[in-house]
């Protein structure tokens, strides 16, 4: 589904105005609004209690039994009251909120009738077809200050602003419920007036259609207009729930369209005007999904009400990225330059979207919305789920590479934003380190860094020799997605390099027995250039945490136990292992 919303999505925005909306009683079923022939059965069914007798369970034969005649509003609405105002007072109940269903927010606008005005203010969609009687539609585009032509009956048409001049036009193919002209017999459906035929099959022609509620089964009229028209100009998408009628199937393949599976119309127009506005603010630098994701995880993590779509937002990208990595590589072929570009492509492939979903959200999150970032990172850090009979180790460890990748990338937000109770949280969580003979909980840092390779070994397999080669290879990779953060690259290097700082601290204190192994990075070599400054990020660092003690922000936010002195000697069992480091 999410391949042919990213087409819809983009047939809209690339082509302002052409697509029209055709929209069934499903569109109006969350709002609690009846379909027109359940209101027939139970004004049926009043009819029968008028008269003493009992239509159950066959409301219709009933009707036809007495009356010698197919049900129709008229024939119905005549014998219950007399005055035209006395049948739109009847019917009004079956569309306008009582007290109670006004507080259980029922037969008001939708999440899908409101996604619809949205785009309708932007100047996406200008027309809307619809057998639907109510007026929830409506509603809501005058919430947005639009007030749509409405064309309810055959009389309508002629007085009509031609579309391609109207704001925004609603055909009510079946009729609108205050006048009473109602389209419901089997009859009225199969043949429309003449001149209704012709309105509705232009708009056909010079449109694309998307239909939503409809399930091309009841309105034979309007399924011969659909399948009379030869005009393919545009595309047309037929939405579907859980199971596709053959006879939209085949109308769709009729009209040369798709038919797509959804969640339901509230999900479905969402995700497209949601989509529709990321591409109004699309970075070119990225992927079109990449931004389109970012751009609906910054509406979902400032709202409340969000939290449940940025939950499945990010479960949702976690899974897809995991699934791609867990996929059976080359993992038993001997290390070389060509296999691990091929790999490290493989993986970064799988992360393309999660990693700038990352990124935006450790930026932009709250502390009770911090537990999902930390979930994702478990996930994609878990071992290799398949047989590996024989395999290479420096080839297998590579698996690793893109929970480095958002290891790294969520500390670098962290570290910028200043939220050092997420960076200790984050280097405290255990992942799941899996030797083939046993399995067993080991700290992130002790995991995810970037003295994973060998260095020789790494500077031997590109043919390089730098003194931290797979951190400088790190460094390359983050920062691209760092940009719109940390503009100056200079500055990216100098978080980079204390992010990795850090990462030798805490692990130095949270894995004090570590076999005299620190993990480190280029800072190690970079520090020297720092250190000849006035001002660097190491001096700062260190004076202010000279300074402040205890009051340290690390400190406060529990790092080294949240002890001052402990900082200081964890500070200088990484000095004293950095000075007799032999780096190659």
């Amino acid at each position: 589904m999410d391949n042919l919303l990213t087409t819809i999505s983009f047939s809209i925005y690339s082509n302002k105005g052409v697509y029209a909306l055709l929209l069934g009683s499903g569109i109006s079923r969350a709002a609690g609004i009846p379909t027109g022939w359940d209101i027939v059965i139970d004004l049926i069914r009043k009819l029968a209690i008028q008269n003493h007798e009992v239509c159950t369970p066959n409301e219709e034969a009933w009707f036809k039994n007495k009356y010698g005649k197919d049900p129709d509003y008229s024939t119905i609405l005549s014998k219950l009251v007399l005055t035209a105002t006395e049948r739109v007072n009847l019917l009004r109940p079956y569309f306008e909120p009582t007290k109670e269903e006004k507080e259980n927010h029922l037969k008001e606008p939708t999440k899908a009738h409101k996604a619809i005005a949205s785009l309708a203010k932007k100047g996406y969609i200008k027309v809307v077809i619809t057998t639907n009687f109510d007026r929830l539609l409506e509603k809501a585009l005058e919430e947005e200050g639009i007030t749509p032509q409405v064309v309810c009956h055959v009389d309508d048409i002629t007085g009509a602003m031609p579309i391609v001049h109207s704001n925004f036009t609603i055909i009510k193919i079946n009729g609108d419920y205050i006048d009473c002209r109602f389209l419901n017999t089997k009859e009225e459906l199969e043949n429309y007036p003449d001149q209704l035929k012709l309105y509705v099959s232009q708009i056909i022609n010079d449109f694309g259609l998307i239909s939503c509620g409809w399930s091309g089964i009841w309105d034979i009229g309007l399924i011969k207009i659909l399948k009379q028209s030869e005009n393919f100009r545009y595309s047309s998408f037929w939405s579907y729930i859980s199971n596709c009628e053959e006879g939209l199937k085949t109308l769709a393949k009729k009209r040369k369209g798709q038919v797509i599976e959804i969640r339901n119309a509230n999900s479905f127009f969402q995700e497209i005007n949601e989509r529709v506005d990321a591409l109004e603010n699309i970075n070119d630098n990225h992927p079109l999904n990449a931004s389109i994701a970012v751009e609906r995880l910054k509406r979902y993590i400032v709202k409340d009400e969000g939290k449940i779509q940025l939950y499945d937002l990010l479960h949702n990208e976690q899974e897809n990225a995991y699934n791609k990595i867990q996929q059976k590589k080359d993992y038993n072929q001997y290390p070389t330059k060509e296999l691990f570009e091929k790999l490290m492509k493989e993986h970064e492939s799988a992360i393309e979207i999660l990693l700038p979903l990352v990124i935006n959200g450790v930026y932009w999150c709250e502390p009770n919305q911090e537990s999902i970032f930390f979930e994702i990172i478990k996930r994609i850090a878990e071992p290799i789920q398949q047989e590996l009979y024989s395999s290479y180790q420096m080839t297998r460890k590579l698996h690793y590479y893109p929970s480095i990748l958002i290891f790294y990338a969520m500390g670098i937000c962290a570290l910028e934003r200043g939220n050092f109770l997420f960076l200790k949280k984050l280097f405290e969580i255990k992942v799941s380190e899996n030797n083939n003979e046993y399995s067993q909980k080991i700290f992130i840092v002790g995991k995810l860094n970037s003295c994973l390779f060998k260095n020789r070994d790494f500077n031997e397999l590109f043919n390089i020799n730098k003194r931290a080669p797979f951190s400088y290879l790190l460094c390359e990779k983050v920062y691209p997605f760092f940009k719109k953060h940390i503009s100056n690259e200079e500055q990216f290097k100098e978080r980079f390099d204390m992010f990795e700082y850090y990462i030798s601290l805490n692990y130095s204190y949270i894995i004090p027995d570590g076999f005299n192994q620190i993990p480190w990075g280029q800072y190690t070599y970079r520090r020297e250039q720092y250190t000849r400054n006035i001002s660097s990020p190491w001096i700062d660092l260190q004076n202010q945490a000279d300074t402040e003690k205890e009051n340290w922000a690390p400190i406060k936010a529990g790092m080294f136990g949240g002890n001052y002195s402990e900082f200081i000697t964890t500070k200088e069992k990484v000095k004293n292992f950095i000075e007799n480091l032999n780096i190659l």
